[in-house]
């Protein structure tokens, strides 16, 4: 089984991105919900994985701590959502600690997935 990517995700899996999908963008714009649906089909890519941290959790954990309990990393508005897609393409291209080679394989398909996600979102 392959859970590390979207197209070949068992079920439970696809449930389990659609379940985290849904916490990070519940405040969003419906056309950014449906532009992150399409860059999940089209890139294939789970930005949800288990065995890793993504960028996302990362600066939502960061966020939650600073705040003290806000972790709406994505905010309401296309621009929120830009906005929060430029840091963690800042941060990939900035990684706080070094990066293992199949980390940085990883950070690379995570940076597709976003780059993709924000041309959508923009168009």
């Amino acid at each position: 089984m392959n859970n590390r990517t979207y197209q070949f995700a068992d079920e439970k899996t696809k449930k389990q991105i659609a379940y985290m999908s849904g916490y990070y963008l519940q405040t969003v714009p419906q056309s950014v919900k449906a532009a992150w649906q399409e860059t999940l089909e089209e890139t294939g890519f789970n930005p949800f994985q288990t065995d890793v941290t993504s960028i996302l959790t990362q600066l939502s954990v960061e966020q939650d701590f600073l705040t003290g309990g806000d972790d709406n990393i994505f905010g309401e508005t296309k621009e929120s959502c830009l906005a929060a897609i430029d840091k963690v393409l800042e941060r990939i291209e900035n990684p706080l600690a070094a990066v293992t080679e199949e980390r940085a394989a990883y950070l690379q398909q995570e940076k597709e997935f976003y780059t993709v996600l924000a041309s959508k979102i923009r168009e």
